[in-house]
Order: C-alpha cells, then sequence, then structure tokens
C-alpha cells in the first residue's frame, strides 16, 4: 500500500501531537533537551519518539470501534472538559517544577486532545501508540534502586546455593581476590527498557488487544530482568574461576549487551508476526473543528497561565538573624556538617543565651528553568552519624559514630511566607507561595549539643529558641 492512503488515515493522530506540542510547549521542550544529552538511562529516548510518529505513518490506527458512540459521556465536549482539567493539572506542576508528574501528563493530555478532536474510539486506538511514547519518558532513574535492591536479594541467594565462597553484605559480594559491588550498573536498567520497547514495536505492528499487550508487557519484564540476573551471576562465577583476572569483569557492560542479545534475539525470531489484510480507511477520524474552542481554552488555561503567573514573581530580600545574641560562626563550628548543594548561599550562626547553633542555606528563584525547593541529598553524612531517635516532629538525635556524643537536629524549611518542618510539605507548598509570587526558598536548620544521654535539656533548649526567634 502506498504512503498516501497511510498519511491521510495518520494525519489526525500527527494533528493531534502537534496540539499537544503547542499546548504543553515547556515539557516538551525540555524533554527533547533531556533525549539529545543521550545519557545511559535516556538514549533510548529520541529513537522512540521517532518510533512513535513513524508507525502512526506506515502502521496508522485502525478504525475505531463504533460501540463508541459520540454522545453522552462519550462526546467530545467531555474529552475537551477532560483536557481543560489535564491542562490545569500540568500547569501547576509545571510551575513548581515538578518535572517527572509533568512529563508523566504529557500522553494524558495526548489522550484528551485526541479524544476532544476525534472522539473517544480514536483516541482509544491511539492508546497503544501513547504506551510507547511513554517509554521515552525520564522516569528510568526511579527504577535503578528498586532494580539494585532485587537484583542484590536474587544474586545473593544464587551465589549461596552455587556454593561459590564469597562475603555477602548487603550489595558487596567479597571473593578470595577482590569484590564486587551490584551498584547502578548492575540494575539492567537499559535491559528492561530496550526489552519493553521491543515489546511495543511487537504489540503494535501484531494489532495486540489488551490482554496481548498484558502478556508481551509481562514477558518482556521477566526476560528483562532474568537477563540481568543470569549476566551478573556470570560474573560473579567468571570472577571466582579467574580470581578477578577476566577482562569481562571490567567490561562487564559489553558483557551483558552480549548476553542480551542471546537472549532476545531468539525471542524476537519466535515472537508471533500477523500482517494486515487491509487498511482501514473511512471518515470514523473526522475532526470536530468545533473542537479548536477546547484547544484554546486550553491555551489560555496553562501555558498563558504559567507565564502570567512567572512574570508576576519578585525579588525577595535574603533571610537573615539581627537579634544581638546572634553571633556569625565559620561551617567547621557547627556540632554537625550538613551536606547542602553548594548553588545554596549558606550562612552559621550562634545564639549564646540557649546555645543553640543555625545554619542558614538559602536561594532564590531567579528563572522558570530553576526549581523554587531544589533537590536535597541525604543533609548528614551516615558514615560518620546515625540517627538514634525522632523524640518529636522534625527533631532528630544524631549521635557520632563509635562515640557518645550527640546532636539534636531541627530543619525548617521556608517557602516565601510558608513554613514546615519536612521536605515532602515543602514541595507542596511551592504551588501557594507561585501564586503569591514569593519563590525565595530556605533551609534552617537548628543544632544543639546534648549534655545528657537523654538529650532532654537539649530539646527544652530548642523549644525555648524556637519560641522567642521569629523565622
Amino acid at each position: 500500500m502506498t504512503l498516501a492512503p497511510r498519511l491521510s488515515h495518520a494525519w489526525p493522530f500527527l494533528l493531534a501531537t502537534l496540539a499537544s506540542v503547542v499546548l504543553f510547549y515547556p515539557s516538551w521542550a525540555r524533554l527533547v533537551e533531556i533525549w539529545l544529552k543521550w545519557e545511559q538511562t535516556m538514549s533510548h529516548g529520541l529513537p522512540t519518539a521517532i518510533a512513535y510518529l513513524a508507525l502512526l505513518v506506515i502502521h496508522p490506527p485502525l478504525g475505531s470501534s463504533s460501540r463508541w458512540s459520540d454522545k453522552g459521556l462519550w462526546s467530545r465536549p467531555v474529552g475537551g472538559i477532560l483536557l481543560i482539567l489535564v491542562t490545569f493539572a500540568w500547569a501547576a506542576l509545571e510551575l513548581v517544577r515538578i518535572d517527572t508528574l509533568a512529563y508523566l501528563s504529557l500522553p494524558v493530555s495526548l489522550f484528551a486532545i485526541t479524544w476532544t478532536l476525534l472522539g473517544l474510539g480514536g483516541a482509544l486506538k491511539l492508546v497503544p501508540y501513547l504506551l510507547l511514547l511513554s517509554l521515552s519518558l525520564p522516569i528510568w532513574a526511579d527504577l535503578i534502586p528498586i532494580l539494585v535492591d532485587m537484583a542484590t536479594v536474587v544474586v545473593g541467594s544464587a551465589v549461596s546455593a552455587l556454593g561459590i565462597t564469597a562475603l555477602i553484605e548487603g550489595s558487596n559480594i567479597t571473593l578470595a581476590y577482590g569484590r564486587l559491588v551490584i551498584a547502578d550498573g548492575c540494575s539492567g536498567i537499559g535491559f528492561l527498557a530496550i526489552a519493553m520497547l521491543l515489546g511495543a514495536f511487537t504489540a503494535i505492528l501484531n494489532d495486540y488487544r489488551w490482554r496481548g499487550w498484558a502478556m508481551i508487557t509481562s514477558c518482556s519484564i521477566a526476560l528483562a530482568l532474568v537477563i540481568n540476573w543470569v549476566r551478573i551471576i556470570a560474573l560473579v562465577l567468571i570472577a571466582d574461576w579467574t580470581n578477578m583476572e577476566s577482562s569481562l569483569v571490567p567490561e562487564h557492560e559489553l558483557f551483558g549487551w552480549i548476553v542480551f542479545a542471546a537472549f532476545i534475539l531468539p525471542a524476537l525470531v519466535l515472537a508471533p508476526v500477523r500482517r494486515r489484510k487491509t487498511l482501514q480507511i473511512s471518515n470514523d477520524y473526522a475532526i470536530s473543528y468545533s473542537a479548536f474552542g477546547f484547544i484554546f481554552i486550553a491555551l489560555v488555561a496553562g501555558t498563558g497561565v504559567v507565564f502570567l503567573v512567572q512574570a508576576r514573581e519578585i525579588e525577595e530580600p535574603p533571610l537573615t538573624f539581627t537579634s544581638v545574641d546572634f553571633r556569625e560562626i565559620s561551617a567547621p563550628a557547627l556540632p554537625l556538617s550538613l551536606q547542602v548543594p553548594d548553588q545554596l548561599e549558606q550562612k552559621f550562626f550562634m545564639e549564646e543565651g540557649t546555645e543553640v547553633y543555625v545554619s542558614l542555606a538559602q536561594i532564590q528563584r531567579h528563572s522558570a528553568e530553576e526549581k523554587i525547593v531544589p533537590y536535597l541529598p541525604p543533609l548528614v553524612d551516615r558514615d560518620m552519624w546515625f540517627r538514634e531517635a525522632t523524640p518529636a516532629p522534625g527533631k532528630e538525635i544524631w549521635r557520632r559514630i563509635s562515640t557518645p556524643e550527640r546532636v539534636v537536629v531541627s530543619h525548617i524549611y521556608a517557602i516565601g511566607a510558608y513554613r514546615t518542618d519536612t521536605y515532602v510539605k515543602a514541595k507542596l507548598l511551592q504551588l501557594p507561595a507561585i501564586y503569591s509570587g514569593r519563590t525565595r526558598f530556605a533551609l534552617i536548620s537548628l543544632q544543639a549539643n546534648c549534655k545528657t544521654s537523654t538529650c532532654d535539656e537539649a530539646l527544652d533548649r530548642l523549644a525555648v529558641f524556637e519560641a522567642e526567634t521569629d523565622i
């Protein structure tokens, strides 16, 4: 079949994709930047997006089912209302730069646009292609810790069952001549992404229904996990047999893809192939041009509101402590050093009366590309300190490892005019803060040395300080 009939069938879906790019341009632009970086966890992103467009043209969705009438709850205006609701949700996420959720809203927005333009039947036929496009979103890095934990459990059990002489300490496997660490590079995230991508290709080209999709997706995930576990177990065996001298040990990445190919190529050869006999071309996907009114409203409600709210942001003066009882000190004078990102400007104080130490780290957002509440890593070095107790919400007792030294720590997160004692709540408070135009963020950390083993007096001093100080 020539390209012209395929294009005539695909162009409504391409138009819906273009409308999504226009409506949600800021998120799409950042997504393209991520694709072009070609990072390890997202090296498949741009090829997946290109494959989505190519499949729409060379293998467009089939005609819609007649059972989805354009009336009642299935009508196109309902799709338009869904689009506006999705747009409001996206605008809120975009304003506070919760990027992962903003990216996840893009396929949902594309579904809502297609429903608005083509009806629910056309939107449902696009769902398999949207599932493929979803694999290009930057969600993979969040799965790495889970995959590493799974690999640690499986490989540790396998090593013990095989009778290999090894000391297994979590993700560390110590052999007679060296140590192997199941780190992020052993997560198998690349195998999982490519296996799911190939499964999605197979499902779309064979026009699988939901049961077929569920089966091939489950098989793809299971196969990717097994391949990675086999790869790591084989490396442990090779390292043990060769006294860590085999070149495959440092070249475990290449070895992994060889194992992946050995498993996945036979699976692709054995996969069923079902060709379309005809391409159903009809007026099922006639565009409702009146639905463009919903798209215009979504444009104003989404991108327009984002730009207007961002234009209202004001430059706030830095937070500071001006009481005569406060003395500015250097970072080493703190009882417990904090690991704060470099982009935050830091100052340190001590309040003479209560002997409470204050670490003030703050940042002012200057552009829409910056987050209001930046990513904060674990603030305390776990190699030197461990959390002994949490006597009250927002209060933690840390003890230096192998010593009796204890410090009570309390964190206060300031977002504009709002205050909270948890990082999660701080993320949520970004939205009212940005609507008020105040986008300065500050992390105020209070510390007090414990003079008794219970730290009761240190907690009392912190309570007095918080009651007497305007933070």
